[in-house]
């Protein structure tokens, strides 16, 4: 769901840069050096984002003024405070920043001034380190400093902002996806957004060779003499049959062998809902000789639970549940020789009602 977006690369560039810099002056300052380890990781981390805060600034000149100036009066407020760990509000002041970037941003991403990517949720996420790092107690401190508060607020303000985070960042995304993200957790081919006549018989031609060529696995028993197998739970409304002898083959988009079959799981047995074709490796799209009409698509960031075998998205964070790991699939077209209404012939899904109807005839 979260790319770079192009006017962040220069942000990633300088937090990468202020990475080795940062930790260098730490381990070399007097006040830093006698500082504990999370005020040195927390003073690192800040100095980090002050760095990405500051480099974003050139590519949002010209199209966003304000945002610029907020840019670089959060970068030196963070490079300040990240020099300043001596400062008896250092603490205080510190938090307080942190807590109003990070809303900030999820005010932005809210209104969309911004939109979500990789380079802005990972500052996020190294801001509410620091903001641990700052928060927790240290061993040793009076009581003036009040350790049981601070580890109250710990607990209840990091939870609280990953999630409101997290949630800004998704609800967004997933309301207002751009062309290729406009399935959650898939990602499109680009093509021309206009079919052309040209595409649009080379698409009927792909569909018609193609449930021609599946015709004979309507019975599923030909499917399995085949060398197709069920990849998933056959409880589920439906599933994809797979056929690995061709996947290792590396065919290309050939409607005689199909890398993969998917069948409804009706009380009657399974019934053909289509074809699909897989690439064989990650990131790497097959023709697409109808254009928009037959353009490939690959999930990523699925967290799959062996338990269960359920699927879900994985965090903004790059994270995923407890037990559950991170899965992308090759790219993949689906040929639904099944009317398919919401999303067509060549759809990421099909329409769960079509799967419904089929159980129930």
């Amino acid at each position: 769901m979260y790319d770079l977006a192009p006017d962040h690369l220069l942000g990633l560039i300088g937090g990468l840069v202020a990475i080795p810099i940062a930790v260098l002056a730490v381990r070399r300052s007097p006040w830093h050096r006698n500082a504990p380890a999370t005020v040195q990781i927390a003073a690192v981390l800040m100095a980090v984002s002050g760095a990405v805060h500051l480099a974003l600034i050139p590519d949002h000149l010209d199209s966003s003024p304000v945002t610029s100036a907020l840019f670089f009066l959060n970068g030196v407020a963070f490079l300040g405070l990240a020099a300043l760990v001596a400062w008896r509000w250092w603490r205080i002041a510190s938090a307080l920043l942190l807590v109003l970037t990070i809303l900030g941003y999820v005010v932005y991403i809210g209104v969309q001034l911004e939109t979500p990517d990789q380079v802005g949720i990972a500052t996020k996420l190294l801001e509410l380190t620091a903001l641990g790092m700052i928060l927790a107690p240290l061993r040793g401190e009076s009581r003036r400093s009040h350790p049981t508060l601070r580890w109250s607020v710990l607990g209840a303000t990091l939870p609280v902002l990953m999630v409101v985070v997290t949630s800004v960042v998704w609800i967004t995304n997933l309301a207002h996806p751009d062309a290729t993200h406009v399935y959650a957790g898939a990602l499109l081919q680009t093509t021309n957004l206009v079919p052309t006549p040209e595409q649009q018989a080379a698409a009927a031609d792909l569909y018609d060779a193609t449930a021609a060529a599946i015709e004979p696995y309507k019975d599923s028993g030909k499917a399995w003499a085949a060398g197709y197998r069920p990849s998933g739970s056959t409880t589920m409304a439906s599933t994809h049959w797979i056929n690995n002898a061709f996947v290792n083959a590396g065919y290309v988009m050939d409607p005689y062998h199909p890398q993969g079959l998917v069948y409804a799981n009706s009380h009657h047995g399974p019934v053909l809902l289509g074809a699909m074709f897989e690439m064989t490796g990650i990131g790497v799209f097959g023709p697409d000789p109808g254009g928009p009409l037959t353009a490939w698509h690959q999930h990523q960031n699925i967290c799959f639970t062996p338990f269960g075998l359920e699927f879900s998205l994985m965090t903004p964070f790059s994270t995923c549940p407890l037990g559950a790991i991170d899965f992308s699939a090759p790219a993949m077209l689906h040929v639904w020789i099944v009317p398919n209404p919401q999303g067509g012939r060549f759809a990421v899904d099909i329409d769960p009602k079509v799967v419904a109807a089929i159980d129930r005839t």
